[in-house]
């Protein structure tokens, strides 16, 4: 009588989970929460629901045959089966808490959006603003050099005599000076671009893929621990990573792109270059020097991917042994 219970228990909030999940959309909405959670994984929360209504269904015939054939085998497996399915329901609730507490943290940062969707709108800044925007100042002004160092004076008679001279031929330093930075600064921006690409790719798959298919491999016995695995592979791409960005983001409008500090002739502060920046006086402000948006956006483009890999692998790895921990 108790499995019978137990078991009409878990169809009840399974059956109300199924229908409780929408129909996916084309992207990931703006709204944060257990809604966005639930438009962005999509149909794989049916697909999950009716995996534990498979299983619990599963456990409760286990159960009631232990007991019509008085199989003590067959009802210790019903009930370390009951067990951890008790366990991945509470961690589905888990995953839940967890990420309305990042869509917490990424809508303080940067408003009603989601950490993945507020990530994808950072680094479409970087990209734009500080990226593409800054390569086609230095090519476009690059070459105008190259145009103002080939006005040549010439004086004399032909064919007796002659001189000239390159009135700019300073300005083959000044292209040869942003040519090298183009080359420096291009894989900054591919880096930037590889990481968008990364989470849109993170986005469809961690939803849509990766989140269905660990739950339905920790309810199966032999494939448990590729599951939990799985789960925690899930918590750090889907959960970790995108939070981390979102903050990252807010530090780098607030304290970066949103710096005022005065321009000063000595100090750390001298960004500005009379060759860059075309201008005979410094700006009163740094953050609009070219050495300053190059420099303040290469530490987003490689220090920020690495310290991310870090924090998400460790968080996956621990989160791995927990799941192992309390596996029956």
């Amino acid at each position: 009588m108790k499995a019978k219970i137990f078991a009409a228990i878990l169809l009840l909030a399974v059956s109300a989970l199924w229908a409780a999940a929408p129909p996916p959309p084309d992207y990931l909405a703006d709204t944060c929460g257990v809604t966005s959670f639930n438009q962005s994984s999509g149909n794989a929360l049916s697909f999950i629901a009716v995996a534990f209504a498979l299983v619990s269904t599963a456990i409760a015939l286990a159960y009631m045959y232990s007991k019509a054939r008085e199989d003590p085998a067959m009802g210790v497996w019903a009930k370390d089966e009951a067990f951890n399915l008790i366990i991945s329901l509470f961690l589905f609730v888990a995953i839940l808490a967890f990420f309305t507490g990042s869509c917490e943290v990424a809508q303080s940062y940067s408003g009603n959006a989601n950490p993945i969707t507020a990530s994808q709108q950072y680094l479409d800044v970087l990209i734009q603003a500080n990226g593409l925007n800054i390569l086609k100042t230095l090519t476009a002004d690059s070459i105008n050099n190259q145009l103002d160092a080939t006005k040549y004076i010439y004086m004399g008679i032909s064919p007796f005599w002659g001189d000239g001279v390159a009135v700019k031929a300073n300005r083959k330093s000044w292209s040869a000076h942003r040519e090298y930075l183009i080359d420096m600064y291009t894989p900054i921006v591919a880096s930037l671009t590889a990481q968008k690409y990364v989470l849109q790719g993170i986005a469809w798959m961690g939803a849509y893929v990766l989140l269905p298919f660990a739950f339905v491999l920790r309810l199966i016995p032999p494939t448990r621990e590729f599951g939990n695995m799985l789960l925690a592979l899930f918590f750090g791409i889907y959960i970790v990573v995108p939070t981390m960005y979102a903050m990252s983001g807010q530090i780098f409008m607030s304290n970066v792109q949103g710096a005022n500090a005065p321009y000063t002739v000595s100090g750390l502060q001298m960004f500005h270059s009379y060759g860059l920046d075309n201008s005979q006086s410094p700006p009163a402000d740094i953050k609009t020097t070219m050495l300053y948006r190059i420099g303040s956006t290469i530490p987003q483009a490689i220090f920020l991917p690495n310290l991310i890999i870090v924090v998400a692998v460790t968080c996956v790895m621990a989160m791995a042994k927990a799941l192992r921990a309390i596996a029956v």
